[in-house]
């Protein structure tokens, strides 16, 4: 039991990924916003079908997490992973509210909302 309890304790070094994972998510929730606002016609077309950027945050999540389970990084690249899983986060609750709706009319007021309690949580 004592092995277990030892595996699963924070680091010291893990008391900076919840900051590293906020600066990556607000890094790219801004940077989205700021191209989403600059170039509306700015997206990603296949077949028709516009590709919605939290389709990308859905691959990142994915990678980053089958990374980490099989990689187990640590040092700096666990902070690179950290910043890459917020990455992927904030690309993914962008678009909050089109999960809700399954529409992209009138939905970005659910993903504002999303990204605040996100934010304060």
């Amino acid at each position: 039991m004592e092995k277990l309890l030892a595996r699963i304790k924070p680091k010291s070094e893990h008391k900076e990924i919840p900051f590293t994972i906020f600066a990556g998510f607000w890094f790219t929730y801004i940077f989205i916003r700021g191209l989403v606002y600059l170039f509306p016609s700015l997206f990603t077309s296949v077949n028709d079908v516009h590709i919605h950027h939290f389709s990308y945050g859905i691959i990142i999540l994915t990678l980053v997490g089958f990374y980490s389970l099989a990689m187990n990084p640590d040092g700096k690249k666990l902070f690179r992973t950290a910043f890459v899983f917020g990455i992927g986060l904030a690309l993914t609750y962008d678009e909050f509210g089109m999960w809700l709706k399954l529409t992209d009319d009138g939905v970005a007021r659910l993903g504002y909302d999303a990204i605040a309690l996100i934010s304060i949580g």
